[in-house]
């Protein structure tokens, strides 16, 4: 097998469960190994305390955790915060130790200065790296691949229900931070909302994670039953109830398995224009490449079925436990 690549993970871990579940497979990948977890997007101490409890569940003491900034760049913009993030792992104001106190937009640019080959998983809003390339505008040259959670190139559905442009909720939520790392000139792939929507977890891979009996799965499962009827609430708002196969979206582990493996989508390389106008903030797909246009491998199709097993056989084939 060959080298695994080393990844910086940066998340806003604990709002949506699929963060959580992002984690898992990347501890569950042979193919990666986490160089560190940065946190952005709302309470970073509090998203930070997650991310370092379910490594150290998961027996992984040794990975760093940063936390990051918490605001979005574009003043008009708001972070998605609910308040209860975490409840399912920590009490409302406990105290995690092993928290990095090197905050995380500089620990990206000593960690990419420092190594050749460090890709980037971002699965969350792009707020740390655009604070990063703004401070130091060389170190999107550091970046060997970054891997977005993120776009809306053509459709966007769940089911029979269509969405506009704005549901792509890490893009949009701080639209000048993509602008800016979007068109930095770092190699880019976009795992877009129009496939993440396709793939979900079910009820019985639930119960086959909760079966491994370690505190890792069981902290990963508490995740997803506490994040599901939240996800219900929020899409049958919009227009398009969650059916009861469905308990948590896979958006972010299905970005971070095109990280090792891009099999499981139908990737096309793109002219993509990233647009910050009066309206959300878009990847617009040109016929042609532009002065204002980006070459980005974007997903436009995926092998559901075949992702969500795969996801499944990992998380519950892992059984490193903490020590």
């Amino acid at each position: 097998m060959s080298k695994p690549r080393r990844i910086i993970l940066d998340t806003d871990m604990g709002t949506d469960a699929d963060d959580a579940l992002c984690l898992a497979l990347a501890l569950a990948a042979p193919e990666l190994e986490i160089a560190a977890v940065t946190t952005v997007s709302g309470d970073t101490r509090r998203r930070a305390a997650i991310a370092r409890r379910l490594l150290d569940l998961a027996g992984q003491r040794d990975v760093p955790v940063h936390a990051g900034l918490e605001a979005p760049r574009q003043p008009s913009a708001s972070f998605l915060w609910l308040g209860d993030e975490g409840d399912f792992l920590l009490a409302p104001d406990e105290q995690v130790a092993g928290i990095s106190g090197e905050p995380a937009v500089d620990a990206l640019l000593r960690m990419l200065h420092a190594e050749d080959g460090l890709e980037v998983v971002a699965v969350g809003p792009l707020t740390n790296l655009a604070a990063a390339i703004e401070r130091d505008p060389a170190v999107a040259s550091r970046i060997a691949r970054l891997t977005v959670m993120g776009g809306h190139v053509r459709r966007v559905a769940y089911r029979d229900h269509e969405f506009p442009h704005g549901v792509d909720y890490n893009l949009c939520s701080d639209g000048a931070s993509s602008q800016l790392v979007l068109s930095a000139g770092m190699p880019l792939r976009l795992v877009t909302a129009d496939v993440t929507l396709a793939t979900w977890l079910r009820p019985d891979d639930l119960v086959a994670i909760e079966s491994v009996a370690t505190p890792f799965h069981a902290a990963i499962v508490a995740a997803v039953r506490a994040w599901t009827p939240r996800m219900r609430s929020i899409f049958g708002a919009m227009g398009a109830p969650i059916g009861a196969d469905n308990v948590a979206f896979l958006h972010d582990p299905l970005a971070l398995a095109a990280a090792y493996d891009e099999s499981f989508c139908r990737f096309e390389d793109l002219a993509i224009e990233p647009a910050l106008g009066d309206g959300p903030f878009r990847t617009i797909e040109r016929p042609e490449p532009g002065a204002a246009t980006r070459t980005m491998r974007c997903a436009t199709a995926v092998d559901a079925e075949r992702f969500r097993r795969h996801f499944v056989d990992r998380i519950t084939s892992y059984r490193r436990e903490s020590r």
